[in-house]
């Protein structure tokens, strides 16, 4: 029971128009007033209902009728029926900015923590229980896109060039898990110069500029075993369901449904501009590494042509080179020589 009468003043929705007009809301005993212009009614207080209180925001006052009157906070409110049980407990921690500081802090924390643990383990569990040849439709596709799409242009290397190398490609891959499923593709390509990746699946893509690059089949044969490297560890595919699930968090955390759509129209695209992880890269170096020495070829090819192209793209405009998008570091080409001397 209120024992002095209380005045609220504030705006009045009937509930059937969107059209505020000016109230005051008066409680008296066990009784609530509302004032409308010239109109009165009586309530009884406990069979009103309050919005959960919110900052320093307005609240809302619930009649029996529908309608709702707004008007700012009054600790009176706080004695009405709650349409929020946890109301409390709500507006205490968002009164108190620490604790809302050690919430971000956690909730920061368990993304992180997922982003760079959860979700690769989570990538390559999932990966392996895809067939490889579902993955085979999307390499196939992806390569329709980017020749459509002018990304490459038909090779201009000679034929015999190309058959010694699709040669050395095929002792490289004779006995590997996935060894029916490859495909060595040459292309021409002045918008991504020496290059060459993996597509999904199996499909690997060289350029004329790479080949051209090479100073011994050897070096091609390295390059290409790198590309191996990542098709039979299935970087591709854990790539994509992890870049997925980041476009899924930010489309639900951002309510932009538009930037999964993008994400999954510009696949192709994503995969001629992967850059792969640090974890990625090693993988694929060490694979490589053993694939060259057990065929009796020597790492120190990777190492020769990695130095080679860093040094050509240093000073020039940034491209999607095998530089731009296989990270060149000194570590890398150290472990290629030290490999090749074990």
């Amino acid at each position: 029971m209120i024992s002095q009468p209380i005045r609220l003043e504030g705006q009045y929705f009937d509930g059937n128009q969107p059209i505020a007009v000016r109230a005051v809301l008066a409680f008296e005993g066990q009784e609530a007033i509302l004032t409308v212009s010239q109109i009165s009614e009586r309530y009884f207080s406990q069979r009103l209902s309050v919005s959960p209180r919110i900052g320093g925001a307005d609240r809302f006052i619930n009649l029996p009728n529908g309608a709702q009157v707004q008007c700012s906070h009054h600790v009176i409110l706080d004695s009405l029926p709650q349409e929020s049980l946890s109301e409390g407990p709500v507006a205490w921690l968002e009164e108190r900015w620490g604790v809302a500081l050690i919430g971000v802090a956690i909730i920061a924390a368990i993304l992180l923590v997922g982003y760079f643990y959860g979700l690769p383990a989570a990538a390559k569990h999932v990966t392996s229980r895809i067939p490889i040849k579902t993955e085979q439709t999307l390499g196939r596709q992806a390569l329709d896109w980017l020749d459509n799409n002018k990304w490459f242009k038909p090779t201009t290397l000679e034929k015999d060039k190309q058959e010694r190398i699709r040669n050395g490609f095929d002792v490289l891959r004779s006995d590997l898990p996935f060894k029916d499923r490859y495909r060595l593709e040459f292309r021409d390509s002045t918008f991504m110069g020496p290059n060459a990746m993996a597509l999904p699946g199996g499909t690997i893509v060289i350029t004329d500029d790479m080949v051209k690059a090479a100073e011994s089949q050897e070096e091609v044969l390295a390059i290409l075993a790198h590309e191996i490297g990542h098709v039979e560890l299935r970087h591709s595919l854990r790539s994509i369901l992890q870049n997925s699930a980041v476009a899924v968090v930010a489309a639900t955390v951002t309510s932009d449904a538009a930037s999964l759509s993008i994400a999954v129209a510009g696949l192709p695209v994503l995969l001629a501009q992967t850059k792969y992880s640090r974890e990625f890269e090693t993988e694929a170096d060490d694979y490589a590494f053993k694939l060259l020495k057990k065929r009796n070829y020597s790492p120190a090819a990777f190492a020769s042509i990695m130095e080679r192209l860093a040094e050509k793209q240093e000073g020039k405009k940034r491209s999607l080179s095998f530089i731009s998008t296989h990270p060149v570091t000194e570590d890398r080409v150290k472990r290629a020589r030290a490999a090749a001397q074990q």
